[in-house]
């Protein structure tokens, strides 16, 4: 699930590090708690915001949304409301935003936003004085320790007798809620409860920074995401009410990599679920997307493999922390002829570069991404002991079945276990009903699933309990 940075107008708000600011009147009588929603003015249209806050005045918590970049329960580290004023910090990196503004009623605060020289104006309204939405009886949320982070989750229990293990879902690349909510379709809500229907019980789960999980997701590395299952299956194991002692893991995208690495090192993994999952490392994947993306912008191919050994240049400097500043250099010369061949858009593409090959060094030098870099997921596929299922959309344009099927089912054969590779015509990469495959679609697409994807999952676990 990883894409080439995207350069359009939505990128104006998603910073690494976003502090947001209103002020209110002093004696102010309004509260901070429920669901706030707006927009940023930008180039072009709004960019949608969503606050969700939680508690009382000294003692808040809350999330932020970003619906159109898929941003879903991202963290804020800071909610706090002074008599003259309120404060949201959301932490992920070196960016900062500011959010400057006034109560215009109790239900509405308008003001100015600010990130690095731009600044534009920006509106938010009170649409709920609560954040909390029906559950379904059949669920039941849970914080577990995993050391000193909290993985906050949710159990769905199937009426009557459970008929398979505890299914444990881990969700793709980018921090994502228990939900793995990716422009309002919640695929791991709808897998939970087509398995409670079944007699499945299953527990999806918040990635570390996102809603009820504590931690840094940027900085866990594919051993932490694994420890998290590990601590999650200990939980379950070790419940008086709620016992589980054999469990499946299901993962979607990079999640796979966390469902593989898991069934490896726990005994008490009976089965892996791999869903569109990627089979090769990251610098493979980013080659595949890179080069795909360019050759729809019709840039000639000795220069999208030249932008490409420059971008690996990085990654091997990073991995063996080795003339970082070299390969950095290398990398701003050959991406500014990049720019030069693009049709000219106005950017300082000095600056332009520069700021590129930072933002490259920055992400593959985060723990996690360097973790992946050079990870092989299918070295955990070859020591598997336990029963595979493997699932892949015909139109995924991100973890493709030319790139992937071959070298997972090479690796289940030298594990020797028994395994089942489906493919799902004209699903994309959320297993969708596809038109194009290309990520910008799936917002458009009905909410559900290619027929015959939940009873494929439901039907193997019955099979194999």
């Amino acid at each position: 699930n990883f894409k080439k940075p995207n350069m359009n107008k939505t990128t104006f708000l998603l910073a690494s590090f976003i502090t947001l600011v209103s002020v209110v009147p002093v004696n102010a009588q309004y509260s901070l708690t429920g669901v706030w929603e707006g927009g940023i003015t930008i180039p072009g249209g709004t960019l949608e915001i969503i606050f969700k806050v939680e508690g009382e005045q000294g003692n808040y918590s809350g999330t932020i949304d970003i619906p159109q970049q898929g941003a879903r329960n991202l963290r804020l580290s800071t909610v706090t409301q002074n008599a003259d004023s309120a404060t949201f910090i959301f932490s992920a990196g070196a960016v900062t935003g500011t959010f400057s503004g006034v109560f215009e009623s109790e239900s509405k605060i308008s003001g100015t936003y600010t990130q690095g020289p731009g600044v534009t104006t920006f509106s938010i309204e009170r649409t709920s004085e609560s954040t909390t939405s029906n559950k379904p009886e059949n669920e039941k949320d849970f914080v577990i320790k995993n050391g000193a982070v909290d993985i906050g989750g949710t159990l769905t229990i199937p009426d009557g007798e459970a008929k398979g293990p505890l299914v444990i879902m881990s969700s793709g690349s980018g921090a994502q809620d228990r939900d793995s909510n990716v422009f309002e379709f919640k695929i791991f809500a709808i897998i939970a409860q087509h398995l409670a229907k079944n007699g499945i019980p299953s527990f999806r789960y918040d990635d570390r920074s996102i809603g009820k999980s504590t931690g840094n997701f940027g900085n866990a590395t594919i051993q932490d995401l694994t420890s998290d299952v590990t601590a999650i299956i200990n939980f379950f194991e070790d419940n008086d009410t709620y016992t589980y002692n054999e469990f499946i893991t299901l993962g979607h995208s990079q999640g796979g990599v966390v469902a593989g690495s898991s069934a490896r090192s726990s005994n008490a993994v009976k089965g892996v679920i791999l869903v569109a999952s990627m089979a090769t490392s990251m610098k493979d994947i980013l080659r595949y997307q890179v080069e795909f993306a360019y050759k729809q912008a019709n840039l000639d191919a000795a220069l999208i493999e030249e932008e490409i050994q420059a971008r690996e240049q990085i990654m091997d400097a990073v991995a063996n922390n080795s003339d970082l500043d070299g390969a950095k250099n290398a990398y701003i010369e050959v991406y500014r002829k990049v720019l030069d061949a693009l049709p000219d858009s106005g950017i300082d593409k000095d600056q332009f570069a520069n700021r590129n090959a930072s933002q490259l060094v920055a992400i593959y030098n985060s723990p996690q991404t360097k973790s992946l870099l050079f990870y092989e997921p299918t070295d955990d596929i070859k020591e598997l002991t336990v029963p595979a299922l493997v699932l892949y959309g015909s139109k995924d344009t991100q973890v493709t079945i030319d790139q992937h099927k071959g070298i997972t089912e090479t690796a289940l054969k030298a594990a020797g276990v028994p395994y089942e590779i489906k493919e799902f015509e004209g699903a994309n990469h959320l297993f969708q009903a596809a038109n194009t495959g290309l990520v910008p679609e799936y917002q458009t697409l009905p909410k559900e699933f290619v027929d015959g994807f939940l009873d494929s999952i439901t039907q193997w676990i019955l099979n194999n309990q």
